[in-house]
């Protein structure tokens, strides 16, 4: 809950113009202190675990890895609709959380040449590596979270690796992603029945 709360707060304060971290680092430097703030009126830090500077560079940390996931995840929502309703733009689909000016300008990239150029240049770096994962814009460690806030608490680092390399779309679901990514799989399942037969 505190973590939907500290998105929920990010998208209060989000800068008009920014489009993404460095931006808001470059235009609205005090951003991250505003919403730091905001968040320490709700919750706390255990001062046993993290001085109060340590706490600040923890939940900055989080904001600043987050904020990639959190626009690409609404860049695909509306994607989506735009793909379900045909003549529309993103304009037409403003999450309702959003502040208007804010998606404007998010709009605005999503469409530029230079964010096309960006998006193109990643997905060929990303086809070059030879075991490639699904994850999207989500790190390892948050599906990690996700897998255990789903199994009451239990890890199954397989399954985790399983889910974040293997395809998504209803045809092919759960279909390895290659050959080497499956293989990985394969030599870590194999490796403690070889170390149990010698």
């Amino acid at each position: 809950m505190a973590l939907r709360n500290l998105l929920a707060i990010m998208r209060m304060f989000w800068p008009y113009g920014c489009v993404g971290a460095l931006e808001i680092d470059r235009k609205s430097p005090g951003f991250w202190d505003k919403c730091i703030n905001e968040f320490l009126r709700y919750y706390t830090y255990d001062p046993r675990f993290a001085t109060k500077a340590e706490a600040r560079a923890s939940i900055r940390a989080h904001m600043r890895d987050n904020l990639h996931r959190t626009l690409s995840d609404d860049k695909e929502r509306a994607d989506l609709k735009i793909e379900g309703a045909s003549g529309t733009t993103y304009a037409n689909h403003r999450p309702i959380y959003m502040k208007p000016g804010v998606w404007s300008r998010l709009a605005e990239n999503w469409v530029s040449e230079k964010f096309k150029k960006k998006s193109a240049a990643g997905k060929k770096a990303r086809q070059a590596v030879k075991v490639p994962h699904t994850s999207g814009a989500r790190s390892f460690d948050r599906r990690r979270r996700d897998y255990m806030k789903a199994h009451n608490g239990k890890l199954d680092d397989l399954s985790v690796y399983k889910e974040c390399h293997t395809l998504k779309d209803e045809k092919m679901k759960g279909e390895w992603i290659t050959d080497d990514a499956k293989m990985i799989i394969v030599s870590v399942q194999i490796i403690p029945i070889l170390s149990s037969n010698m």
